[in-house]
């Protein structure tokens, strides 16, 4: 009768144990199971906050070359690198072999004389004024503008006054001066041109140094 009591308890025991042992395996296998996909998610979500970051990065970047992109082409002046030049001097150089003082002849032949030079001039004046109006930055290209207009309606002035002087004040319709009238007109023309011609070639120079 003890005996059997005994089998009993020990059965129960056992079982007890088992059932325990049972448990306790599982819930520990439910707990890292549980632990694991805790671990997954905050990876994931580390994972997904890190996509977005480089997201927004690649779009802050982006809008930056865009912006900067817009910032190059609304420019006023291209930035270019200038060699120094001695622009004043090859000038002279060249308008070496062009007669424009002290010429011979009649009026009729000293006025043909002068508005040969005066053509080769005002050749050179134009040339130097676009090679400015190339490199000047918008601002630079609106006063030089300006200042070339200004300059055009002082030598119609000049031109006018010296006439008028040659002419002792007589009224001038092409006549009434004869050749002297051409000749002051195109003297006038021709001096000042040189002049400025040699002032912009400076300008230039002091633009590449």
């Amino acid at each position: 009768m003890d005996d059997n009591k005994n089998t009993i308890i020990w059965v129960t025991t056992i079982a007890t144990i088992a059932v325990l042992a049972f448990f306790s395996v599982g819930g520990f296998l439910l707990y890292n199971s549980h632990i694991k996909n805790k671990e997954m998610e905050v990876k994931l979500r580390l994972e997904q906050e890190k996509t977005k970051q480089e997201i927004a990065r690649s779009q802050s970047q982006q809008q930056l070359a865009q912006v900067t992109t817009a910032s190059q082409e609304t420019t006023t002046a291209p930035v270019v690198r200038k060699r120094r030049t001695n622009y004043e001097a090859e000038l002279m150089n060249r308008m070496s072999s062009v007669k424009d003082t002290d010429f011979d002849g009649t009026n009729a032949e000293m006025g043909a004389q002068a508005g040969q030079a005066y053509e080769a001039w005002d050749r050179e004046l134009n040339k130097v004024y676009k090679l400015l109006m190339s490199e000047l930055s918008d601002n630079q290209k609106t006063r030089l503008r300006n200042e070339e207009r200004a300059w055009l309606k002082r030598m119609v002035s000049e031109t006018k006054k010296s006439v008028y002087e040659m002419c002792g004040g007589d009224e001038v319709n092409g006549q009434a001066c004869g050749t002297g009238a051409t000749l002051a007109e195109i003297g006038t023309k021709l001096d000042m041109t040189k002049e400025r011609t040699i002032e912009l070639a400076r300008m230039y120079d002091e633009l590449h140094k």
